[in-house]
């Protein structure tokens, strides 16, 4: 199994120019293997083709291994840069998931059923791979349906702890605020309101974060926007 998620020395990632207001931590090398010891491997197994399928994208440059995430880490306040430099070893994972290579390729061939619904299930499993990293000893207990959060932390009625994820497979930064803060009326498209508002109001919530994910460019905001 991959060694568990470390700070790397360096990094052979490019970096974002970084605002002034927010710190840049050192890079995170996090192989996905990982993720099935750090969380439930029922709910991550369906989320793993989709990943492999979404993340490297198109030509052989984007290919290439890690795949670096800029993050934008916001929590208490506090705002910081980390890049996560996630690696994958294709027969160690197929070991855990049978059929893992076919069922890539029938996603990126678009001869399964789940094409439509990719990168819904890449911003999961990408979810995963972010409460591993940036909230260590934190394990997913359920997928939440019909309303948010999403993945649930903590199964207490009336006091929910989660994670509301989403993801863009293009729009970088500003498609990911979109998301959070919503989307002003246009004469063609009404007005969208923002995850982090909804989240917010949401009484039954104590404690949740939004994980959103963008696959070109690699960008990605964990906020916690509760409490």
């Amino acid at each position: 199994m991959a060694p568990r998620a470390r700070y790397a020395a360096g990094s052979a990632c490019p970096t974002l120019a970084m605002a002034t207001r927010k710190i840049r931590q050192p890079p995170i090398a996090y192989a996905l293997e990982q993720v099935f010891i750090d969380q439930e491997r029922d709910l991550v197994h369906d989320t793993i083709a989709p990943v492999l399928a979404w993340v490297p994208g198109k030509g052989a440059a984007k290919k290439a291994q890690p795949f670096c995430f800029e993050v934008e880490r916001v929590q208490r306040g506090q705002r910081s840069l980390i890049t996560i430099e996630l690696s994958w070893g294709v027969p160690a994972l197929e070991s855990l998931i049978p059929g893992l290579r076919d069922h890539v390729r029938r996603l990126q061939t678009s001869r399964s059923a789940q094409r439509e619904h990719i990168t819904e299930l890449a911003a999961y499993g990408l979810t995963f791979v972010a409460i591993s990293v940036l909230m260590p000893g934190r394990r997913a207990k359920a997928f939440r349906k019909g309303s948010p959060p999403d993945i649930l932390l903590d199964l207490t009625p009336n006091a929910l702890r989660g994670v509301e994820t989403a993801g863009r497979s293009t729009g970088g930064r500003s498609a990911l605020l979109a998301i959070r803060n919503g989307t002003p009326a246009t004469a063609i498209k009404p007005k969208t309101a923002g995850k982090a508002a909804a989240l917010v109001a949401r009484p039954d919530i104590v404690e949740v974060h939004l994980s959103l994910w963008s696959a070109s460019p690699r960008i990605s905001i964990m906020e916690q926007v509760k409490p």
